[in-house]
């Protein structure tokens, strides 16, 4: 069983509306939509899971960076 953990937040009343909606029109529950998108949020971050394309655009820039250094 998952140990059970708590997260407090201030949020302004605005925001709170619209993710019910949200959470609403995509019949989840509130707490499953915001630990949905807070995954999404960090999903980069986290070492190991870095997006292809963004890794395979950065060694692209690299390449582009040495042939530019080896014309000179």
């Amino acid at each position: 069983m998952k140990k059970r953990t708590q997260l407090n937040i201030e949020i302004e009343n605005d925001l709170l509306k619209a993710l019910k909606l949200l959470a609403l029109s995509r019949n989840i529950k509130l707490n499953a939509l915001c630990k949905e998108i807070l995954y999404e949020k960090i999903k980069t971050y986290i070492p190991g899971e870095i997006n292809k394309s963004l890794s395979d655009e950065l060694d692209e820039i690299k390449k582009r960076i040495s042939q530019l250094e080896n014309s000179q």
